[in-house]
């Protein structure tokens, strides 16, 4: 019986889901989003065409967008963390067991 309901309940939410990939899809949302970096971009080379017709000193940075994402939360910074912490940690090891070998070999 728990079986048959997990099942229903996973493609209700695959339906769920479908419906609105679709909608968002006919909507134009994307399209939408496309077109608006492209009107951006034609206005930032009219800008930069002109600027080189006035001879102004151009900084590419002034006509590029830097869009820097950042996607470190709670989560990642703690697997940070951990793996700064074991790689430590396996660092010191590592350097044990080689002074242990070299102490073996040398006598």
């Amino acid at each position: 019986m728990l079986k048959h309901k997990s099942i229903k309940y996973l493609l209700l939410l695959i339906i769920i889901i479908y419906i609105a990939c679709y909608y968002v899809s006919n909507s134009g949302y994307y399209e939408y989003h496309l077109q608006n970096k492209t009107i951006i971009t034609n206005e930032k080379i009219k800008r930069f065409e002109a600027d080189i017709a006035n001879n102004k000193e151009i900084d590419l940075l002034d006509y590029l967008d830097h869009e820097e994402k950042n996607y470190t939360n709670h989560l990642t910074n703690f697997v940070y963390l951990i793996s700064d912490n074991s790689t430590k940690i396996t660092r010191k090891i590592i350097k044990t067991i080689f002074k242990k070998l070299n102490y073996l070999l040398e006598d």
